[in-house]
């Protein structure tokens, strides 16, 4: 009776992930990554661009935007704290195109939990042009973003966001992170524009319409949220706009090392759980695999075997097809996709216990609908059989 449980449960599994690779594959093989502006307007544009740090990669990713192919625009940078050693990288580039218009905000005003929220409201005021693009530090584009970007936003349009595809710095934790957000969350994104009308933003590149941020309340609406950037684009969609998704590909580079990928990705996991929990139940279905062969190899089924090697042939043939339709500046690595594969699984079933998040080194909860909350009180060890807590940085439960 077990062996047969187990074979309908690896069959469940393997079918359904089977599906999700074969739509997956489809999605991805009509996606274009170019189409024509829908507007030859180029209106002036302010780029809001908020830092912390100078983490790896900021000189070259602020430098990107510094030569965009665009007749007008301001670059907004912000900081919280004057001694934050993002202000040198700043400074250089300053010194390095004189003929652009920089605006440093150094203001450490806190509007909410989000910081990089409170962050743009301090930077809004500076502002001088009623187009707004939102961007995190850690991107990298061509100098044909904005024209892309900017040519989506037709009149009914609130908001027109891109999708983005990474390169792993050295190392084994980058390469995991890559191939996640390469093969995982790029063509499952792609999968959800293609079946449904967008209504979320990307953090890399976003492009919003003034009129349509006031009537959301600005960005001090985003200060309580954890994934401020995906509930922009649903605000503004409540507002009666649309929100474009434009097929231009920004570039991000993944450093992060095993532990704080994971932690990284557990953060996000959790956080997507609050805000579609039904879809994210079903996207056990892209992670299904490795439950499927533990539930073959226990139940002895040939037939589920077979459907488990077919999943991961087309897992590696989503993989090259990625390769070749996103170009990403990551080297096929076929070879780490079960691996890959696992910790997705893990990192899935670990987003169901437990709602800590860490973020920047600070340790906060994700509550319903993306809310944060500042972190529960820890239970005071007892002076017996229990080990003392460890830092709140170096914990996610």
């Amino acid at each position: 009776m077990l062996s047969i449980l187990l074979t309908l449960i690896g069959a469940a599994l393997a079918f359904g992930t089977t599906g999700y690779l074969i739509l997956a594959l489809w999605c991805v093989a009509r996606f274009r990554t170019r189409v024509p502006q829908a507007s030859d307007a180029t209106p002036p544009v302010t780029v809001l661009k908020p830092l912390c740090g100078a983490e790896p990669g900021l000189y070259e990713c602020l430098r990107s935007f510094c030569e965009l192919d665009y007749p007008t625009f301001q670059i907004v940078f912000g900081v919280r704290e004057r001694d934050d050693p993002a202000i040198a990288v700043v400074e250089r580039l300053v010194a390095e195109f004189p003929e652009l218009d920089f605006t440093l905000v150094v203001d450490d005003t806190v509007h909410g939990l989000n910081l990089k929220a409170s962050n743009l409201v301090n930077m809004r005021a500076a502002a001088r042009h009623d187009i707004l693009v939102v961007s995190d530090s850690d991107v990298l584009v061509r100098p044909d973003c904005l024209r892309q970007v900017i040519g989506a936003l037709a009149p009914d349009v609130g908001a027109a966001t891109c999708l983005y595809r990474a390169a792993p710095a050295p190392g084994f934790g980058p390469r995991l992170g890559a191939l996640y957000v390469n093969d995982w969350f790029l063509a499952s994104a792609v999968v959800d524009a293609t079946l449904s009308d967008v209504d979320y933003c990307f953090g890399p590149v976003t492009a919003i319409r003034a009129e349509a941020l006031e009537r959301i309340g600005g960005f001090a609406r985003l200060t309580p949220l954890l994934a401020d950037d995906f509930m922009l684009g649903r605000l503004i969609k409540e507002q009666g706009y649309r929100v474009a998704l434009v097929p231009y590909l920004a570039d991000t580079e993944v450093a992060d090392d095993l532990a704080s990928l994971v932690a990284h990705e557990l953060r996000w996991a959790r956080t997507v759980r609050s805000l579609k929990p039904l879809e994210y139940a079903l996207s056990v279905f892209m992670q299904a695999l490795p439950l499927a062969a533990v539930c073959a190899i226990l139940a002895s089924s040939a037939i589920v075997g077979a459907m488990v090697a077919l999943g991961l042939s087309l897992r590696v043939a989503l993989h090259y097809l990625v390769q070749w339709r996103m170009r990403p500046q990551a080297p096929p690595a076929p070879w780490l996709l079960p691996l890959r594969e696992v910790l997705c699984l893990a990192i899935w079933v670990a987003s169901y216990f437990g709602d800590r998040v860490t973020w920047r080194g600070r340790e906060l909860r994700v509550g319903r609908a993306g809310l944060l909350m500042p972190p529960a009180p820890r239970r005071a060890a007892s002076s017996v059989g229990m080990a003392p807590p460890r830092r709140a940085e170096d914990v996610v439960s």
